[in-house]
């Protein structure tokens, strides 16, 4: 069994995959970092399953395009993680609100 930085290091071609520069996670604002490890610490803890993440990331994505939405890959993929909070009980759509309103939300 691969071990989740294992796993999304292999994910490098699917719609769900972090972008890269030169093999490395790429990250242009700090919140985007931060988003990212929050994901991947809350996976490690049993909050949940990364393919459960990744399928409701790849959901996210799909949407947007077909919405035709000029959106970033961290902005769906904060979406994506809000709703599987929320959805999960892990934490309600306030308290998610108070969070991004204390410098995650990416500008919007």
């Amino acid at each position: 069994m691969s071990t989740l930085a294992e796993q999304i290091a292999a994910d490098r071609e699917s719609i769900a995959a972090i972008p890269r520069r030169n093999g490395e996670p790429v990250f242009d604002e700090p919140w985007e970092s931060r988003v990212f490890g929050m994901a991947v610490g809350l996976c490690e803890r049993g909050r949940f399953a990364w393919e459960e993440f990744r399928a409701r990331l790849i959901a996210e994505i799909t949407a947007a395009e077909a919405r035709g939405e000029a959106s970033t890959y961290y902005e769906r993929f904060l979406r994506a993680l809000q709703g599987l909070l929320i959805a999960k009980g892990i934490c309600s759509a306030q308290e998610v609100e108070s969070y991004l309103a204390r410098g995650v939300d990416p500008g919007h």
